[in-house]
C-alpha cells in the first residue's frame, strides 16, 4: 500500500514540476515566523545582535523521503550602520531525491527610524541556485511491462542532470515593539526551471505578513514573560495562491499554538490543506519549536501529515563605546 501511495504522490509531483508542463512552487514552512530571512530579506539583522536559524520539514511523512527542506541562516545587526547582514542557504529534496534545489546567497536591510517607536526596513537578497535532476528515478511509461523488471527507455536523456542561476529578491518591513506588516517580492529574475530545453521560469512569488503581539505580563530581568501573538501570511505564485492565520501563546518558556493553512471557510480551494499545532520552549538565547500539520486537502490522511522543526540561537553584541539608540526589533 506504501510502493503504491507513493508512486501517486510521485505522479503527483512529476505532474507540478517543469517536466509536466506546471511550473512548480516554492517550499513552505509551517513555522514561517522561525524563518526569517526566508520570509523577507528585511529581517536581516532585525535583531539586537547574532542570530542563528536552522529549520527542517518532512512533508507528507507516511511516504519515506518524499519531501524534505533543510533551511539554515545566520545574520548579524550592525547599529552603527543602521543595517543588517544576513547569509541563507536552501536546500530541498523531492520523490526520494528526484528532484533538488540548492539555493544560497546573502541578503542586507536597512533601519530607518519613523517617529519615536516605528521602523521602516527594506531589504534586499541575492541569491545562487541549483537545481538538479536524477534521471535515473525517472521511470517512463515505456519501461512499465506489467512485472518485476523495467525495460529501457526511448526517451533521450536531457544532456544534464544540473542546472544553474541567480535570482533576487526585495522586500519591505514595517514595525514597532509588538506589531508589524511586510511585503517581499521573490524570483525577481525568474530562473529557470527545465532541464528538457524549454523556457520554462519560476514565477514571480509575492508575500504580504504580518502580526501583532499583545503582551500580558512582563519583567525588568526577561522583558516579556507572558504574551499572545496572531500573525498572517499570504502568498502568491504564478495561479497558487495560499494563506496562514494564527497565532501562538508564550508563557516562559512555554510556547502553544494552532494555524490554518488555506483561505478560511472555502473548503473547495485548492490551497486549503493543513490545520497545524506547535509546541515549543524559548529562552533567552535558545527557542525551540516542533509542529505538525495534519492534512485537511483530498490527499486527507494518506499524506501521513507534515513534521517541522525549527532552532533559534541569538546572542546580543558586545557593548560599544560609543552609543547608538536603539531600535526595536520586529517580534515573533
Amino acid at each position: 500500500m506504501r510502493r503504491i501511495l507513493g508512486f501517486f504522490l510521485v505522479v503527483l509531483l512529476f505532474c507540478a514540476s517543469p517536466f509536466g508542463g506546471v511550473k512548480a512552487q516554492d517550499p513552505q514552512f509551517t513555522q514561517f515566523f522561525a524563518n526569517p530571512l526566508y520570509l523577507s530579506p528585511s529581517y536581516s539583522g532585525a535583531n539586537q545582535g547574532h542570530r542563528f536559524v536552522m529549520s527542517y520539514r518532512d512533508q507528507w511523512s507516511v511516504v519515506p523521503n518524499m519531501f524534505r527542506t533543510l533551511s539554515v541562516s545566520y545574520d548579524i545587526n550592525v547599529p552603527s550602520l543602521r543595517s543588517g547582514f544576513g547569509v541563507f542557504v536552501l536546500g530541498d529534496l523531492a520523490g526520494d531525491g528526484l528532484l533538488g534545489t540548492i539555493r544560497g546567497g546573502v541578503t542586507y536591510s536597512f533601519s530607518v527610524p519613523m517617529g519615536p517607536k516605528w521602523n521602516f526596513r527594506p531589504g534586499i537578497g541575492v541569491y545562487f541556485q541549483q537545481r538538479s535532476l536524477n534521471y535515473s528515478k525517472l521511470v517512463w511509461g515505456d519501461q512499465l511491462s506489467g512485472g518485476n523488471e523495467t525495460n529501457p527507455t526511448s526517451v533521450a536523456h536531457p544532456g544534464k542532470n544540473n542546472d544553474y542561476d541567480i535570482d533576487a529578491s526585495s522586500s519591505v518591513l514595517f514595525h514597532d515593539a509588538n506589531g508589524w506588516i511586510g511585503a517581499t517580492w521573490d524570483h525577481m529574475l525568474k530562473p529557470k526551471d527545465s532541464f528538457f530545453g524549454q523556457d520554462y521560469r519560476t514565477p514571480w512569488k509575492w508575500t504580504i505578513y504580518g502580526g501583532y503581539r499583545f503582551v500580558l505580563q512582563s519583567s525588568y530581568r526577561r522583558g516579556v514573560d507572558q504574551s499572545i501573538t496572531v500573525a498572517t501570511n499570504f502568498r502568491l505564485q504564478g495561479r497558487f495562491s495560499q494563506a496562514e492565520i494564527g497565532g501562538y501563546w508564550f508563557k516562559y518558556p512555554l510556547l502553544l499554538g494552532a494555524w490554518y493553512r488555506g483561505i478560511p471557510l472555502v473548503k473547495d480551494y485548492f490551497g486549503s490543506d493543513a490545520v497545524s499545532m506547535m509546541a515549543g520552549l524559548r529562552f533567552a538565547k535558545i527557542q525551540v519549536a516542533y509542529s505538525y500539520d495534519m492534512t485537511v486537502s483530498k490527499l486527507g490522511p494518506a499524506s501521513g501529515g507534515s513534521h517541522e522543526i525549527s532552532f533559534t540561537f541569538e546572542t546580543p553584541r558586545k557593548k560599544q563605546r560609543r552609543r547608538y539608540k536603539a531600535l526595536t526589533c520586529p517580534p515573533f
